[in-house]
């Protein structure tokens, strides 16, 4: 299956890596020649160097062979006028847009069938939507919810201290006695698809799946008990920043909102009024103490500044704010957050992909989830009637090495039900099975999901 991605910015370039790991024909096209060449450098897919919207290039990517038309750049009209000429002048199945401005969103230009566009993703809504899920657990890390069930995928860093460390797989679910399944553990950048005897160590990240009771009771035993967050400090008015903070004010939170922007700082005291907007740059280290932002209880950074999100919520958890939240894209921020104690990390560039894949992969997915900068895959299929693997213990599915079925979801005149499986467990039709795989095993897992 041929897919076309149209920018090869941090989301195109991203993605575009995610689908050649999991063996997808990609074409990526880019306008800059300098850019184009580095990414014919690093990736291992054929990169087009023209306008995405001129119908020469979209032709010479071999967008009349493609089953998917992406188009990511970082204009908003570039990527719906090249949606709408691969509508007129190709026959593609599927064309998603990214698009952030708001203002294409209320004016209701979107649902214009003739614009060809199938999927709009908008990465800062994205963003503030993980941020929402994290805040409404409590900020104890990144919370990944799939659909119509209480089946909830977290993970957490194994320190020193940890009730996990050096554990094996099973030694660990005696040991907190609920019922759920580690999926996979990071260690040494590397991905590990875990079994029985594999031992948790310190400096893991261990991703674990279970129903939100049960996570609840197995973040207590960790120590990362959940906290109620009543005082919130956004610090970045920008869209995410505005996303987060409806979100936060229409649950009856307390919010401060610190912008550096005089004339943004009135647009968003207009639009916020009951939240106190401050007019303050927040690298001024008096600030904490002259607004006592010291005294809140969680502090998320959406800046565009990404080391200065970094930067803010260490010094917020120096002073004893309980909760901080950086909004970062660059890996290596990611990758030593654990290290810095730092609570949760969201980054636009991962959610946007996740959004993209959900219309990208094939089956009948309902959620789908980019882990661990790319490596895996968190994915939630819907199992009909007519499904190969209806009817089939899992010991029977002959899944691809490197994949798990980690949770099972079941509703049954009126009731839901949440399974963590064993070899034993048989899968019905109207079973939502959520499955954890690497990168490169998600097309066999996909296959096999297939009606």
């Amino acid at each position: 299956m041929r897919i076309v991605i149209a920018g090869s910015g941090e989301v195109g370039f991203h993605l575009a890596e995610q689908l050649v790991t999991s063996h997808q024909d990609v074409v990526l096209i880019e306008k800059d020649p300098q850019r184009a060449k580095f990414v014919a450098d690093h990736l291992d897919c054929m990169v087009v160097q023209g306008e995405c919207s001129d119908p020469a290039t979209l032709a010479e990517a071999g967008v009349d062979e493609a089953n998917t038309f992406i188009a990511v750049s970082n204009l908003d009209e570039v990527n719906i006028v090249s949606c709408l000429v691969v509508a007129n002048e190709f026959d593609v199945k599927t064309k998603i847009a990214r698009v952030r401005s708001i203002q294409y969103r209320r004016s209701g230009i979107l649902n214009n069938t003739s614009l060809g566009i199938d999927y709009v993703v908008n990465p800062e809504i994205e963003a503030a939507r993980a941020i929402m899920n994290i805040v409404a657990y409590g900020a104890t890390g990144e919370v990944l919810v799939f659909d119509d069930t209480d089946i909830q995928l977290r993970s957490i860093f194994v320190d020193e201290n940890s009730i996990f460390r050096d554990k094996t797989l099973r030694e660990a679910r005696v040991a907190m006695s609920h019922n759920f399944i580690i999926a996979g553990i990071s260690r040494d950048e590397e991905l590990l698809i875990p079994y029985g005897d594999t031992r948790i160590l310190p400096g893991d990240r261990v991703y674990i799946v279970a129903s939100r009771q049960n996570m609840e009771r197995i973040f207590a035993r960790t120590g990362l008990k959940r906290q109620e967050l009543h005082n919130v400090v956004v610090v970045g008015g920008g869209k995410i920043g505005c996303y987060v903070t409806e979100f936060l004010l229409g649950s009856g939170r307390s919010v401060k909102i610190v912008e550096k922007n005089y004339q943004h700082c009135k647009y968003l005291a207009e639009r916020f009024p009951e939240a106190l907007v401050i007019n303050e740059d927040i690298s001024d280290d008096k600030l904490f103490e002259d607004e006592q932002l010291y005294t809140s209880d969680l502090l998320v950074t959406t800046t565009p500044d990404e080391a200065l999100n970094m930067l803010t919520a260490l010094y917020a958890k120096s002073l004893g704010i309980k909760r901080v939240v950086p909004v970062v894209n660059k890996s290596s921020y990611i990758n030593i957050a654990d290290k810095l104690k730092i609570d949760a990390i969201v980054s636009p560039k991962a959610s946007s992909v996740s959004a993209i894949l959900k219309y990208v992969r094939r089956g009948n997915i309902k959620r789908i989830y980019s882990i661990f900068d790319g490596k895996a895959e968190a994915i939630e299929f819907a199992i009909s009637p007519l499904s190969r693997i209806a009817g089939k213990m899992v010991k029977e599915m002959q899944l691809p090495n490197g994949t798990l079925v980690v949770a099972v979801n079941r509703s049954r005149n009126g009731e839901s039900k949440n399974f963590v499986p064993n070899g034993e467990f048989v899968i019905e039709a109207g079973d939502n099975v959520v499955t954890f795989a690497k990168a490169e095993q998600v097309d066999a897992l996909e296959e096999l999901f297939l009606s």
